[in-house]
């Protein structure tokens, strides 16, 4: 079925009345102020200086680019490993990011305009100045949750934490949803590992996990299961850091948090990012689903279980990088 046509205006004249085209004039011209104070025009992000170290707006700038052009890089590394790897097939996918529709790791539906709009460098300058805007600079410590399903959003965020001088701890999962960073070699812990190793970025990951069900890929079957722990257990290596292998969804909980205060070594968490859905980190309840994308208030993940309500419950700041088109649309992305 073809799209739709545009509106293509009747050709013709008119010859209007004076009188008339001034009223109709007027009263757009109050529509249009009307609906503009009820609906604010999407913009790119505020430049506001509220980070202590970020010394001017010229300086946020620059690393705002900086942020952008280490995404651009690490996207055409991994694209060109790709096509290294799997041959021509790799070729349509202009990002390296956009994983298949179906793969022994795929654990829920996902939307392939989300993961692609998702891998724009965009993501990575507008999150060095949302994290600014914050307050998040260089010595903040940041948490996170990375889950394979959208590895374009993880990427971003660990380029604008890079360029901002601010300590990323990221537990990272190895499945993912439908058109993620669900092909083996191309999981999102072992993009971290190939990057880190070509000195693109800082390790990110403090921890990995199979994800899905219980941080244990549990809801695949067995086969998928098992590639699944495999992977995780040798990106672990390759990242130096442990790979977490939890028997219930409350042990993953725990474990998670246990490798955050590990890591943060006192430090307090200034923000909590959880990128994507995996378990451990959104909970069981039905109610984070509603708690919305972006900077999130902390009374509407009480009750979720897991992770992220946890940090909220402490007060720590929450950044859900979720519904991506909504948040490209506020963020002034675009689509």
């Amino acid at each position: 079925m073809s799209e739709a046509p545009l509106f293509v205006p009747r050709r013709g004249w008119w010859r209007p009345d004076p009188r008339r085209a001034a009223a109709l004039g007027l009263a757009a011209s109050l529509a249009v102020a009307a609906i503009s104070l009820v609906v604010p025009t999407p913009l790119r992000a505020p430049r506001l200086l509220s980070a202590p170290g970020v010394g001017s707006i010229a300086d946020l700038g620059e690393r705002a680019a900086r942020a952008e052009r280490a995404m651009r890089h690490a996207r055409d590394l991994i694209r060109q490993a790709k096509i290294q790897a799997m041959g021509t097939s790799a070729l349509a996918d202009p990002s390296g990011l956009v994983g298949q529709e179906v793969t022994p790791l795929v654990t829920t539906l996902g939307s392939l305009e989300a993961k692609r709009l998702s891998t724009r460098p965009a993501w990575a300058g507008v999150l060095t100045e949302r994290l600014a805007a914050e307050g998040i600079g260089p010595g903040s410590v940041v948490a996170a949750s990375l889950s394979g399903s959208f590895p374009g959003l993880n990427l971003a965020l660990a380029a604008a934490c890079d360029a901002l001088g601010v300590r990323l701890l990221a537990v990272s999962s190895v499945t993912a949803s439908t058109w993620g960073a669900n092909e083996p070699g191309f999981t999102w812990p072992e993009m971290e590992a190939m990057l880190v190793e070509r000195g693109v970025i800082r390790r990110a990951s403090i921890a990995v996990t199979a994800g899905g069900t219980a941080d244990a890929a549990a809801d695949l079957p067995g086969e998928g299961r098992a590639l699944a722990n495999r992977i995780s257990e040798a990106a672990a290596a390759r990242l130096g850091v442990p790979a977490l292998r939890p028997a219930s969804f409350e042990e993953a909980v725990s474990l998670r948090l246990r490798a955050y205060r590990r890591a943060s070594a006192g430090a307090p968490i200034a923000l909590y990012v959880n990128v994507g859905g995996a378990e451990a980190s959104m909970g069981h309840s039905p109610a984070i689903l509603g708690v919305g994308t972006g900077f999130v208030t902390g009374r509407a993940l009480r009750g979720t279980r897991g992770v992220t309500a946890w940090f909220a419950e402490q007060g720590v700041p929450i950044l859900m990088l979720l519904n991506v088109r909504e948040l490209a649309l506020r963020w002034g992305i675009g689509l």
